[in-house]
C-alpha cells in the first residue's frame, strides 16, 4: 500500500509499505481524508527530530474495513491503568504512543487501529470535514482547562487553524475573543467567525489589548508557536488569569506584573473527540471554512510543500485518498 514517509528534513515521500497486521483487538481502517498539521510541518522543515522510516499523519478518518463505518481515527494510544490514565491524563500515559510521531500514522491507505481509538462519524459530517478534528479537541481541551466565565476576554495570539479554532471555542464558551495574527487575510476569517476585537501584530499588541480590556486579558492562548509570543503572554494577561502555551513553550516570562496569573502548557488529549466531532455534525464549531487546499495522497508531497508555502495562504490543507 502507498504511505507518506519521512525519510529526513525535506524528504517525506509517498512510498508503497507493507499492509499493516490486524492483530488483537485491532481492526483495518481505511484512510478516507486527513488534514496536515503544523506538527507535521516541524518535521518536514527539519525543526524536530522523528525516525526515519515513519508514516506521518495524526488528524484524519476513514472507513472500517470490518463494518463499513466512517470514523475519526484518535491519533493516542493509551493503557487505561497507569499513573495517569487514572487521574484522567491519557495523554501523560507512560506507555502512550503518538501516532504519526513516536507510532506510524494515518497518511497511509489502511491503518490497524483499536476499537477505542475510532469515534463514529454523523452522516451530516463529510470526510472532509471529519479530517479536522485533532485542532478541535485541542480547542475543548484548552478552554476547558482555562475556564472562563461566560463575558471575559480570551486574547488568541496567531489565527492558524489552531487559533482560528480556539477563537471559534471561546465564543462558545461565551468569551469577548481578542485575536491577534501578522496576517490580514487570517484577521479578516477571524472577524467573520466571532472575534470581537482583531489587531495585527505589527501594532503594539500589549497597549491595544489593555485600552480595549482595561485590565489586561482575563485568558491568553499562545497559538502563534513563537518565542515572541510566548514571552509577549505575561504582559497581555491580567493579574490572577490564567495563559495557555499551545503553540511553543519556550521562552523568558517576565512575571513581575503577572500576579496570580497561572501558566500552562498542554498537549491533545482523547477525551474531547466525540464532542469535537459531535459540535462539528451541529455546525457549532466551522471547519469547512478552514481549508484552503486539496490532494490526493499521491500527491502529498506537493501538499506539504503548499502547506509550508506563506505565498499560498494556507490554512487547513486537506489530503484525500
Amino acid at each position: 500500500m502507498k504511505a507518506a514517509v519521512y525519510r529526513g528534513a525535506g524528504k517525506i515521500r509517498v512510498e508503497e509499505v507493507p499492509e499493516p497486521q490486524v492483530l488483537g483487538r485491532k481492526v483495518l481502517v481505511n484512510f478516507r481524508a486527513g488534514s496536515i498539521c503544523g506538527t507535521d510541518l516541524h518535521f518536514y522543515r527539519g525543526d524536530w527530530k522523528m525516525k526515519r522510516g515513519r508514516i506521518i499523519g495524526h488528524d484524519a478518518c476513514g472507513v472500517r474495513a470490518d463494518t463499513g463505518e466512517r470514523v475519526v481515527m484518535v491519533p493516542l494510544s493509551y493503557c487505561g491503568s497507569c499513573y495517569y490514565c487514572l487521574r484522567g491524563l491519557p495523554t501523560y500515559c507512560t506507555s502512550g504512543k503518538f501516532y504519526g510521531i513516536n507510532r506510524d500514522g494515518f497518511f497511509a491507505e489502511a491503518v490497524a487501529m483499536r476499537k477505542r481509538n475510532l469515534v463514529p462519524v454523523p452522516d451530516g459530517v463529510s470526510d472532509e470535514e471529519a479530517g479536522i478534528v485533532e485542532p478541535v479537541a485541542l480547542a475543548l481541551h484548552v478552554l476547558d482547562k482555562l475556564n472562563p466565565a461566560v463575558g471575559d476576554w480570551a486574547t488568541v495570539l496567531g489565527q492558524g487553524p489552531i487559533g482560528l479554532l480556539m477563537t471559534q471555542v471561546a465564543r462558545l464558551k461565551g468569551c469577548k475573543v481578542i485575536a491577534v495574527d501578522l496576517e490580514d487575510y487570517r484577521l479578516r476569517l477571524a472577524e467573520k467567525i466571532g472575534a470581537a476585537v482583531c489587531i495585527n501584530a505589527r501594532e503594539d499588541v500589549v497597549k491595544r489589548v489593555r485600552e480595549v480590556t482595561g485590565r489586561g486579558s482575563d485568558v491568553v492562548v499562545e497559538a502563534a508557536g513563537t518565542r515572541g509570543t510566548v514571552e509577549q503572554t505575561s504582559f497581555l494577561v491580567r493579574k490572577a488569569g490564567r495563559v495557555a502555551l499551545v503553540g511553543e513553550f519556550a521562552g523568558y516570562l517576565d512575571l513581575e506584573d503577572a500576579d496570580d496569573a497561572l501558566f500552562f502548557t498542554t498537549y491533545i488529549s482523547p477525551l474531547e473527540y466525540p464532542l469535537a466531532v459531535r459540535l462539528i455534525a451541529e455546525k457549532a464549531v466551522d471547519v469547512k471554512s478552514l481549508i484552503t487546499h486539496r490532494f490526493k495522497l499521491a500527491d502529498f508531497e506537493k501538499a506539504l510543500q503548499t502547506a509550508s508555502d506563506p505565498a499560498e495562504k494556507p490554512l487547513k490543507v486537506i489530503v484525500t485518498a
